[in-house]
């Protein structure tokens, strides 16, 4: 079974932030269950539904606790210095958002130098409880990439550093995809999971639209080429071929033979290919991340210079 590292109440938040953009601003959340790097989701700026490959990287805090300290109109955050670092030089602006499940209120702040002031004990920063995550701060939220276009691709490529360097160490990563094949949306969700000592561990999930198999693929991860889990594709392909091409024996109710041989057959099967599901509603891939030469040389380049934050430091 996939572990998930929210509480019931840290949920709450989560679907509630995940809702927002997804229906109000268009955007697409991908949720990171997973993850020592203390970012709860990265959001992907959309237009018309289509992305545009510009992101954000959200850290969510829930609970009505986080908005005890109220100092005429600005709700107080107060952290520990574990993670502040890591989001000063993340690659990706870092938006921290509060939500309160009693009052409904979502409110949000970035993670910036000169909105950050130390305490004796950690740091804090300022939230007024009039900025909130809805269609009225969205020009605000987009304004906080200020990079041109061509590099927040980078950025991106940056983000998925912890990704890269697991699949460089010998990590196995795991793609799997659910696509509505009747839906005119291309509507599909994205899950990404690690597999350690055989068991997989879901890292995170997202909803996409407009799907268009490697081209979407290549769009989502850059840095990556795919292959089929050649040993689930092969069970369920075999169980599949033999229902269409098998000879069914009525006497003893089970298939003696097949017209065509199964091995021969799959040789002419796409590298990239769907299993069908849900009675045929879905197409369900199942992939190995590999990484391409883009992402074999943005190893070797943040190595040298530390990519990530040199994009931060275009961004101030």
């Amino acid at each position: 079974m996939s572990k998930t590292r929210f509480t019931n109440t840290e949920r709450l938040g989560v679907n509630k932030v995940e809702s927002i953009f997804l229906k109000d601003f268009g955007w697409i959340p991908r949720t990171i269950f997973q993850s020592d790097v203390g970012i709860d989701m990265t959001v992907e700026v959309a237009e018309n539904g289509k992305p545009i490959g510009q992101y954000l990287a959200i850290q969510i805090k829930t609970g009505e606790s986080y908005f005890q300290e109220d100092k005429l109109g600005d709700i107080i955050y107060r952290g520990s210095l574990d993670h502040l670092d890591y989001w000063l030089n993340h690659s990706l602006p870092v938006i921290i958002i509060l939500h309160n499940p009693k009052t409904d209120l979502t409110i949000w702040q970035e993670i910036k130098n000169d909105k950050i002031t130390k305490t004796a004990k950690g740091w804090k920063v300022e939230i007024p409880k009039n900025k909130t995550l809805d269609k009225n701060h969205k020009i605000k939220l987009l304004n906080t990439n200020k990079l041109p276009l061509y590099l927040q691709r980078f950025q991106k490529i940056a983000a998925d550093r912890y990704l890269i360097k697991f699949i460089n160490d010998d990590g196995l990563l795991i793609l799997e995809i659910d696509e509505w094949i009747n839906k005119t949306s291309g509507k599909a969700e994205f899950r990404i999971i690690k597999s350690i000592d055989s068991e997989d561990i879901l890292i995170s999930k997202t909803g996409y639209f407009h799907f268009n198999n490697s081209t979407s693929l290549q769009i989502l991860f850059p840095w990556a080429e795919f292959e089929v889990d050649e040993k689930y594709y092969e069970q369920q392909e075999e169980e599949e071929f033999i229902e269409n091409y098998g000879i069914w024996d009525s006497e003893d109710r089970c298939y003696v033979e097949t017209y065509e041989d199964f091995h021969e057959k799959r040789k002419d099967y796409p590298k990239i290919r769907p299993l069908e599901g849900g009675s045929g509603e879905i197409h369900f891939y199942r992939l190995f991340f590999n990484l391409n030469s883009l992402g074999k040389s943005f190893l070797e380049m943040d190595n040298f210079m530390n990519f990530g934050t040199q994009l931060k430091l275009f961004n101030k």
